[in-house]
């Protein structure tokens, strides 16, 4: 009997004790509208996917105790980095939008980002008040993050971009051969998609592409004015409300989307 009682305590105290490595941590995601966010990710600082909010925002998720920080995501949001306090059960948080920040310089986004987020705070706090939070007190620890690097970086990029675009248009001549990428909507008629500019795709990345002859040049917008020479499998399709169909011309803005010379 002892020898039996033995064995299975061998067996046991190992995922007993595996089982007492975790702590279980619940709580509630809202956005600054205190509307619930469902289906938001927590991932641990790896971006391990830990668990994600049901229809209400509320989650509860078992992590190991070396985990002190959670990774929170979601579509049109951004992303949220918290560093849990010790002994940290149950984490209420607001998010924040991703924002749109047209003719915005980096610094002035993220002035504007920072007044945001002096505010969650106080939203917090109506969270609270309103019921959609059981706690005002905070046991995790969050530090607002610049995106001034990211956009610099990205500005940079597009700028090197642009003036790539900008000698492609210089170096391209009157009577030269190029194509253009479209798409088309469920018809494959009317075309509804412009592609953007992708400095490495080639003719297979796109959905259809019109070889024609460059017939002029304008420089407002990088503008070519293109002659249709090919463009199997349609007889003709709907550009700009202009029927397109061989031999007929129309304008392309290499400014904004792609043209492939190769």
């Amino acid at each position: 009997m002892k020898s039996t009682i033995i064995f299975v305590l061998t067996f046991l105290l190992p995922s007993l004790n595996l089982a007492g490595q975790n702590n279980i941590i619940h709580g509630r995601v809202l956005s600054e509208d205190l509307e619930p966010l469902p289906g938001l990710h927590i991932n641990n600082s790896d971006t391990v996917l830990l668990g994600k909010t049901d229809i209400d925002g509320r989650f509860k998720i078992s992590i190991p105790k070396e985990v002190d920080s959670l990774l929170l995501s979601a579509l049109n949001m951004e992303w949220t980095q918290i560093k849990l306090k010790k002994d940290c059960e149950s984490v209420e948080i607001i998010i924040m939008y991703l924002g749109l920040y047209h003719y915005k310089s980096s610094n002035k986004i993220d002035r504007f980002r920072k007044k945001r987020f002096d505010k969650l705070v106080e939203l917090h706090s109506n969270a609270v008040q309103e019921g959609f939070f059981e706690k005002k007190e905070l046991c995790y620890e969050r530090d607002f993050e610049p995106i001034k690097p990211d956009l610099d970086r990205i500005r940079k990029d597009l700028n090197a971009l642009k003036k790539e675009k900008v000698n492609e248009f210089k170096d391209l001549q009157i009577g030269e051969t190029v194509k253009i990428p479209l798409g088309f909507d469920s018809s494959g008629k009317r075309v509804n998609t412009y592609y953007s500019i992708c400095g490495y795709c080639t003719e297979d990345d796109y959905d259809y592409v019109i070889e024609g002859e460059i017939v002029n040049k304008y420089r407002k917008n990088l503008t070519l004015e293109i002659k249709v020479l090919r463009m199997l499998p349609h007889d003709f399709i709907e550009y700009e409300e202009k029927t397109l169909k061989i031999n007929s011309t129309f304008n392309y803005q290499m400014k904004y989307f792609d043209v492939i010379l190769n």
